[in-house]
């Protein structure tokens, strides 16, 4: 239990409080690591001017780690087919979709997972938000005609960083049952395949 917990408690209802709300932090315009906090599953109901119908809908909360703290930046994504590249975008940024080829969505595994993306602010009752202004996708095949940002080039260090904990998920095979001892160890087929983690 970590210092913060063991002084935190509960209140009654006639307590006395004193400290202030804090200001969120306001990320400057650019290309940031983010870890989905929390992912909450909800329902989409349109507005009188929405282009969207009813659908299901996902609300993210995503932590970006600065020098002056942690950042949450909320981001919504609607599961319907108009917006299904924006859904591949989230996907293949946390290194779930492979380009070109289909994917069915593992929510399982958005809560903790790592991509890359570009935050702008948005302005809103003269108040400036973070808002995520695009997820660049985990996958090397997707540069191949242009250059990977280096945040991406950041988050896909093999040095034990995120690209390697998610490769070692996906080489990962069930142990298969043995009646015999086996003679030669066996060869990881897996990597000749090519196959890099988050490709698209």
């Amino acid at each position: 239990m970590t210092q913060q917990f063991q002084q935190d408690r509960e209140l009654g209802w006639d307590d006395t409080i004193q400290q202030d709300s804090t200001e969120g932090i306001l990320l400057t315009p650019g290309d940031y690591i983010f870890e989905v906090q929390k992912f909450e599953r909800a329902r989409y109901t349109p507005g009188p001017n929405s282009k969207l119908p009813p659908c299901n809908m996902a609300k993210l909360e995503l932590k970006i780690t600065t020098d002056q703290g942690d950042a949450m930046v909320f981001n919504n994504l609607y599961l319907h087919t108009s917006t299904e590249g924006l859904l591949s975008a989230f996907f293949s940024a946390i290194g779930q979709k492979r380009k070109g080829e289909p994917l069915r969505m593992d929510w399982n595994l958005v809560t903790g997972a790592k991509g890359a993306v570009k935050i702008k602010n948005r302005e809103y009752n003269d108040k400036k938000y973070n808002e995520v202004d695009r997820f660049y996708p985990n996958d090397p095949t997707y540069y191949e005609s242009k250059e990977m940002p280096d945040i991406v080039k950041q988050l896909t260090q093999p040095a034990g960083g995120f690209q390697q904990s998610a490769q070692n998920a996906q080489n990962y095979q069930q142990p298969q049952h043995q009646t015999q001892p086996q003679q030669q160890p066996a060869q990881n087929t897996q990597q000749q395949s090519g196959y890099q983690p988050g490709q698209f």
